[in-house]
């Protein structure tokens, strides 16, 4: 081994190499920090670092000095042991950093004849993948654990209580899954009854807010001169009565989600509050001059067509673009009839329960009168057709007495009086089974392919759920989080925290 200016100077430093070897940092940094010490030996040509995707994070390759020729092509020489290689330039030692058996990262070090030093410094680097890659995955399981004991501080949020099988109905749950993880203003449209104080639950639910409260005010149940103090709170002397300072439900909402319901009944005064309110991000209460700032998401609906109340100057057009920014349509019951046999499963579960009864046996000349009624009362109108025939039914069969008339007179006219029995404890079984029978009719009834399907599905469902986090996606699917993890590259299936799946070009996994 030749000698060479300052080739004696690596022994001395070596203290204070490892000390610069700190995890917290990137990559890029300490690759950076290890140039500055190294350049001065004048013995190392160049540093080359590169982490693979999936492990140490960031991944990518970095490299200080000069890259060695044909790096890519040496560095699949790289075993698990430091050792050198000899290139048609600088000479070079190289190592495979290996957690286990799988490759984590490749190290190289150029060096002028002193290949004790370049050794040195690639355990010294290697040393510090490992700890780098401890520390990451230390950071993930204490994330993994903060989002339990948060979830064991505060009820879990239910997945939702809309109970359909209809297409459409589906399709406005996907879309408003896809709305909750912003903090965009959503308008719900929709007769009265049709659930969208639930479809509101489900944003709020699903959101990063989940763990904030979610307050619900109903803007046609107040009078005019209390829905401002309702609203925004007043201060003590505002107004006869008002004998002291209290808050509004902007101010009690802070960090979470404000539900108002009936937004189209506000008095043009509140209008012209709640649109400041939406512009500054700041309430006033009534009485007051001080703005106090907060930080809420407003989800409004109404049954109104606000576009033809702000054509007729009910209602401020400028308010309306404002609230419109996600736009969400419940269609009435009567639009989604295929839904009406399940909600009555669901509602004679739910009131059998409540009132210690087991009604489960509906004629199926009473569930047709049902189908083909058009329920302006919409979901509201059917449970409380169900509530009745719970409560004052004599036995176990939802008789026909007990349905209103109005009800009665949309009875078809070819009626089978065979009574059937609705197992109500498999409701949910209805949908899978239909869905199944479309699939083996639609494409084999191959039960290896149609298992693999399904945990592709499932998991891929579990994943979006719980927004990435694995540990908690296992727990939903009654697996451990190897057992997952086998399964995503089974599958191939990638997943970001903070999203759940993504595109194979996305992925950052925990």
């Amino acid at each position: 081994m030749c000698s060479a200016p300052g080739m004696n100077t690596w022994p001395t430093r070596v203290g204070a190499v490892l000390q610069m070897l700190d995890p917290a940092l990137g990559p890029r940094p300490i690759i950076d920090r290890l140039w500055q010490e190294a350049a001065g030996w004048r013995t190392i040509g160049g540093i080359w670092l590169q982490c693979r995707p999936g492990h140490l994070s960031p991944s990518g390759t970095f490299l200080a000095g000069e890259p060695p020729t044909d790096a890519d092509e040496i560095a699949a020489l790289a075993t698990a042991s430091t050792a050198p290689i000899m290139t048609d330039g600088l000479p070079v030692v190289a190592r495979q950093v290996r957690d286990g058996n799988v490759p984590i990262a490749v190290l190289m070090i150029s060096h002028t004849g002193a290949e004790d030093a370049a050794a040195f410094l690639v355990d010294a680097l290697a040393r510090w993948c490992m700890d780098r890659l401890r520390l990451q995955l230390e950071v993930s399981e204490l994330t993994e654990e903060n989002y339990q004991l948060r979830e064991a501080l505060t009820p879990p949020p239910r997945e939702h209580d809309i109970v359909t099988v209809s297409g459409v109905m589906n399709a406005l749950i996907q879309a408003a899954g896809r709305a909750a993880g912003s903090s965009a203003t959503v308008l719900i449209h929709g007769e009265t009854g049709t659930g969208k104080e639930l479809l509101a639950k489900l944003i709020h639910s699903h959101s990063p807010r989940a763990h904030k409260p979610l307050v619900a005010i109903n803007a046609g149940a107040l009078s005019p001169t209390l829905i401002e103090s309702e609203l925004f709170g007043h201060v003590r002397g505002a107004f006869t009565g008002a004998e002291q300072s209290r808050k509004g439900v902007f101010e009690i909402a802070d960090g979470g989600t404000l539900f108002l319901d009936e937004v189209a009944e506000l008095t043009p005064e509140a209008q012209v509050r709640l649109l400041r309110v939406l512009q500054e991000r700041t309430v006033t209460r009534v009485g007051d001059h001080v703005a106090v700032p907060i930080d809420v998401r407003i989800i409004c609906a109404t049954h109104r067509d606000l576009a033809a109340d702000v054509a007729a100057g009910r209602f401020r057009e400028d308010l309306y673009y404002r609230l419109n920014v996600v736009s969400l349509s419940v269609p009435p019951l009567r639009n989604r009839p295929e839904d009406v046999p399940l909600l009555i499963s669901h509602f004679l579960q739910k009131h059998n329960r409540a009132n210690y009864k087991n009604v489960d046996i509906v004629p199926p000349h009473v569930q047709a009168m049902l189908s083909a009624y058009p329920w302006p009362g919409n979901v509201r109108e059917l449970e409380n057709c169900v509530q009745k025939a719970v409560v004052l039914a004599p036995g176990k069969v939802f008789i026909e007495e007990l349905v209103p008339p109005t009800i009665r007179s949309h009875a078809p006219s070819s009626a089978d009086a065979t009574p059937i029995t609705i197992i109500v404890e498999q409701a949910p079984l209805i949908p899978l089974r239909q869905a199944l029978e479309r699939y083996a009719e639609g494409a084999s009834a191959d039960l290896n392919d149609l298992q693999r399907e399904t945990e592709r599905i499932l998991i891929a469902w579990a994943l979006d759920r719980e927004r990435g986090v694995k540990l908690r996606a296992a727990k939903r699917l009654g697996i451990n989080r190897v057992t997952l993890d086998r399964k995503l590259a089974d599958y191939d299936i990638h997943v970001k925290r903070g999203k759940g799946v993504v595109p194979a070009g996305a992925i950052d996994e925990d």
